[in-house]
């Protein structure tokens, strides 16, 4: 199923009373301020008020977020506003009934003691990330740790002083597992979601490759699922926070979840899809006695546009197979023979112009 965020009830709750410029006379903190407001509004940590009960005139401010027609001010600006929201009072406008049904996301600590010690260190940082883009999109209570042992319990109290924010769990407490795994026997998909599902990312770390499919080994009796892009997983960030945000915009968006890991590609996924795409596309030829590596541009255009590559990374890909250039098919034209080395075909070049070649990378 789909879910709405806590800032899209609260704005539709806020709309219905009459409110449509709410200003914090607090300063915001980072994150999606306007969905962690939301939370605070429901559970009575923040409260809506007017002029009238605040007993002074409310401020213009500037505008910094939006949602459902509902403009969030702050700050010192130019938009006039028609309520503002106060720190630890209740306010006019009654939330209390709303009630936040999320899936809960969790990052599972059992291979925590195969990390490498700065990997452990990145791990922590990931799942302190991890819990603000949860809050970003649902609630504080919909993060949790699982398969917490003594070492990582230690870790992860000196890491979030004075106290861990999250629940730290020995075992799931929900009995929908789903483990979100590159090699998962099917695709991940919402219809398997309701807010009694735990989903799982595994808390690993992996500087070498060496805990290659390694997350079949966490809760291996609940259900794998893998995300991908058009059947790879290979432009799949591996970052936890990557991964969970993903889930999170595919769970609160009508979009599907290909359309979710193209927006969300990070650089290094990018150039690692394209370092294998260049090995099992390249083309050899051969002219005046030389080798040359080519992509046809039939290829290399789509590449660019679909996933936005520009020459930094083909750049990058030209250093793993010793350069290429991109031809046009009139290169064919030139071909006198073929042979093959080492079980690779290898095109003859009675010449090559230019007019058969697109750019070259060395």
């Amino acid at each position: 199923m789909r879910f709405r965020k806590p800032k899209e009830l609260v704005a539709e709750r806020l709309k219905k009373a009459g409110f449509r410029k709410p200003k914090l006379l607090f300063h915001p903190k980072r994150g999606d301020i306007f969905n962690r407001i939301a939370y605070g509004l429901v559970k009575g940590n923040f409260g809506i008020f007017t002029e009238k009960e605040i007993g002074e005139k409310i401020l213009p401010g500037h505008k910094i977020d939006e949602c459902c027609g509902i403009e969030l001010l702050a700050l010192m600006g130019k938009e006039e506003s028609d309520s503002a929201i106060v720190r630890g009072r209740k306010g006019v406008v009654d939330f209390s009934d709303i009630r936040f049904e999320y899936p809960t996301f969790a990052v599972d600590l059992s291979l925590y003691e195969r990390l490498l010690p700065r990997e452990k260190k990145s791990l922590l940082n990931q799942i302190e990330i991890t819990y603000g883009v949860v809050k970003d999109f649902f609630t504080p209570e919909n993060f949790v740790i699982t398969s917490v042992g003594d070492d990582a319990r230690k870790d992860l109290e000196k890491f979030f002083t004075p106290y861990v924010p999250f629940l730290l769990l020995n075992k799931p407490e929900k009995k929908n597992v789903i483990v979100l795994d590159p090699h998962g026997d099917k695709e991940f998909t919402h219809e398997e979601i309701t807010p009694d599902t735990l989903i799982v990312v595994g808390g690993i770390v992996d500087s070498g490759e060496r805990m290659a499919g390694s997350t079949g080994e966490i809760f291996p009796d609940a259900k794998h699922r893998r995300i991908s892009y058009r059947g790879s997983t290979e432009l799949v960030p591996d970052r936890i926070n990557d991964i969970v945000k993903i889930i999170c915009q595919y769970l609160t968006e009508d979009v599907s979840l290909s359309e979710v890991v193209k927006r969300n590609i990070t650089r290094t996924a990018k150039l690692k899809w394209l370092r294998k795409a260049l090995e099992e596309s390249v083309v050899r030829f051969v002219v005046d006695g030389k080798t040359l590596r080519g992509i046809p541009e039939k290829l290399y255009n789509p590449w660019r546009e679909e996933f936005d590559l520009t020459d930094f990374h083909f750049k990058k890909g030209a250093k793993h197979i010793g350069g290429f250039l991109v031809f046009r098919d009139s290169i064919f034209d030139r071909v006198t023979g073929k042979e093959k080395r080492r079980e690779k075909e290898i095109f003859l070049l009675g010449e090559l112009r230019d007019e058969d070649v697109v750019k070259i990378y060395s």
